[in-house]
């Protein structure tokens, strides 16, 4: 059976500023917070997601590469860590599912390494170019850091009044929510 999709929280919703937990790769939880993942992305379109941006505080990243082979294109990161940046820094557009719409420049390593546990044990990948922007980006989630915090105080200045419409955007949930439950 097909998990079911979650709703994306968007910038200004408390949850994507928290650090994330690690969590065993074995629980069956484990998988099952994958496959919402997984769905959520479908859903919703993009290339990767972190637990986080569900509201869920696990350390659990899934990303598309989709310069692998067709079977090897989806990655889950369970726990994952940064242990290291190579090449230069490149510009590169990017986008965020928790800020729909919104597109800009940010300054990221060529090159990463990840380590993350897998079902057997700890496991190391080293990815370049697109796969490597994707895991900085996700894993940054899991720490509280959201792509935004990369761009120059005088760049979010431009782009305040459209971050102000997604803190509107949740806290009008936030509010509606309420007035539902009560």
């Amino acid at each position: 059976m097909k998990a079911q999709a979650a709703r994306i929280r968007r910038y200004g919703h408390r949850c994507l500023r928290r650090k994330a937990n690690p969590v065993d790769p074995n629980d069956p939880a484990t998988r099952s917070l994958l496959d919402t993942l997984w769905s959520t992305l479908q859903s919703d379109g993009g290339v990767g997601l972190a637990a986080p941006q569900i509201g869920r505080d696990s350390a659990v990243v899934v990303v598309i590469d989709l310069e692998r082979p067709c079977d090897r294109q989806k990655l889950e990161l369970v726990n994952p860590v940064i242990t290291g940046t190579f090449g230069p820094r490149v510009p590169f557009e990017e986008g965020c599912l928790s800020f729909p719409g919104l597109y800009t420049t940010v300054w990221r390593a060529q090159g990463t390494e990840v380590q993350y546990d897998g079902p057997e044990g700890k496991c190391t990948l080293r990815e370049e170019g697109l796969a490597a922007r994707i895991i900085q980006h996700e894993v940054d989630h899991l720490d509280g850091i959201l792509f935004v915090d990369h761009l120059s105080v005088w760049k979010r200045m431009v782009l305040l009044p459209r971050l102000m419409s997604y803190v509107m955007f949740e806290a009008w949930r936030k509010i509606r929510g309420k007035e539902r439950t009560d």
